[in-house]
């Protein structure tokens, strides 16, 4: 065995993003006699209430070795297949962007491009049809056992919402029994050696815990601002001007949707998502045009089943820092990134980046060349979510109110302005470097959102037209029949 001089490993935290990335951290380093130790700072109450992971067998709880059923049970976790949104779009009241794919792929040629063609032909029909994700939604029924039997299930992905202080205190429970030590106290100032590493960690009860290699999930960046205080943070509010966010939990649905939903305000947007055992709503908001009592009592109408004394908010500022790893220390979660919430799941970026630090954990404190690419891919993947949630903004014809009209005047980030400009033109849509949602999303997103391309990929015109439509006209009722 190569030599190493990390022995042992510090996380700092208060939230999900800290317990799943001990988990991760334990069951990965498992025999290598390598300590953990969780600094969990109290909690100051998280507006996210309700969190979103990956489901299935590609999901991060499934890469661990955790079954799903269990972690189901213990978050009252509740299977997602998309988003419903309302009011972005003048010419559809409701839209609805499912997750997975669409139809499957004939002849190498990407499935929406035959569907374009039946449209220039002026068969016009629901794409969402082909669809086994909305389907789901729709009936309100799934039965995650059936991914791995039906062929045409096979193609679905699918969210989990859970609860969040349920999820924490599965995620600690198990990181326990991986021993790692779990110390119910915050990081109060840190110590570094001569060469600007972190040293060691001095707590709130004025003990001192060394480490030799440093995870920080905390919201103020705790550790990493000590290593890399000349990292500045890019501010994405151009882009997005909301900054207020107003939360309410509410009472359950007896039977909660598949699905979250966005509806349109005059001032931002709200969004609402459920578990078994809670519904989530939230009022995202521009406070230069509302404030936080007229925000409050907006939401308090949207979701006559809450408590308004149970109110809590936040502000926030989107954007991301550019190192997310340096010298012996590595920021993971709301330490590295901020982003409005709408369609984009932070601890599921969170569970991204400890996979990604994980394939590449160092055996020596400082290893430069590694950080390098941690976070070249880091921010691809950040900047990926950031275009992708921008898309809705881009793409809405909502003019009712300040905010979206604003919108409709925003000069957007040319890597999302060039993926807008090749898919109006020709439907295509060419992946990059860590992309954060798939192919698959994307188009979907584009598709249901009304942005059909002027022309489709001629190669759909090599296929016989009748086989071709034979072919969907199968997927479409293996899809209808399959929910």
């Amino acid at each position: 065995m190569m030599p190493s001089n990390v022995r042992e490993i510090v996380i700092a935290g208060a939230g999900a993003a800290a317990g799943a990335a001990a988990v991760a951290t334990a069951v990965s380093l498992q025999g290598s006699g390598i300590g953990i130790t969780l600094l969990l700072s109290p909690n100051p109450g998280s507006p996210r209430s309700v969190e979103v992971s990956h489901g299935g067998p590609q999901g991060f709880h499934a890469k661990l070795g955790i079954e799903e059923s269990t972690l189901c049970q213990q978050t009252s976790a509740v299977q997602g297949m998309g988003t419903r949104y309302r009011g972005l779009f003048e010419s559809a009241e409701t839209v609805f962007v499912p997750l997975g794919t669409h139809g499957k792929t004939l002849r190498l040629v990407d499935f929406h491009h035959y569907v374009a063609k039946l449209r220039a032909e002026g068969d016009v029909q629901d794409f969402n049809g082909w669809s086994i994700a909305a389907a789901a939604a729709k009936t309100g029924r799934f039965d995650p056992a059936q991914t791995g039997v039906e062929p045409a299930m096979r193609l679905l992905e699918y969210d989990l919402y859970v609860d969040h202080d349920d999820y924490l205190a599965a995620m600690l429970k198990h990181a326990s029994s991986l021993g790692v030590k779990i110390v119910r106290q915050p990081p109060v100032n840190v110590q570094l050696n001569a060469a600007g590493m972190l040293e060691s960690v001095t707590l709130a009860d004025d003990s001192v815990l060394h480490g030799d290699f440093f995870i920080d999930c905390s919201q103020d960046r705790s550790l990493l601002r000590h290593v890399a205080a000349d990292d500045e943070f890019q501010d994405w509010s151009s882009w997005f001007s909301c900054d207020r966010l107003v939360s309410l939990p509410a009472k359950p649905s007896t039977t909660p949707n598949l699905f979250v939903s966005i509806e349109a305000d005059d001032s931002g947007w709200m969004t609402q998502l459920s578990t078994h055992g809670k519904t989530a709503g939230a009022f995202v908001y521009d406070s230069a045009g509302i404030d936080d009592t007229e925000a409050l009592g907006k939401l308090a109408t949207w979701l006559p089943s809450a408590d308004s004394e149970d109110a809590q908010v936040a502000h926030f500022r989107p954007g991301r820092y550019a190192r997310h790893w340096e010298k012996n220390c590595v920021a993971i979660g709301p330490a590295a990134a901020v982003l409005a919430p709408m369609e984009v799941s932070p601890l599921k970026l969170a569970h991204s980046s400890i996979l990604r630090l994980l394939a590449m954990l160092p055996r020596r404190k400082d290893s430069p060349m590694l950080a390098a690419e941690f976070n070249r891919m880091t921010n691809a993947e950040i900047d990926s979510a950031r275009d992708y949630q921008l898309l809705r903004l881009a793409l809405a014809d909502c003019q009712s109110g300040p905010f979206w009209q604003r919108m409709q005047q925003t000069r957007w980030p040319d890597s999302l302005q060039q993926r807008i400009d090749l898919f109006r033109s020709r439907g295509r849509f060419t992946r990059r470097d860590n992309e954060f949602f798939t192919k698959s999303n994307w188009i979907s997103s584009f598709i249901n959102f009304g942005f059909w391309p002027a022309s489709y990929d001629p190669l759909a015109d090599m296929i016989d037209e009748r086989r071709m439509r034979a072919d969907l006209d199968r997927f479409r009722k293996t899809v209808q029949s399959g929910t």
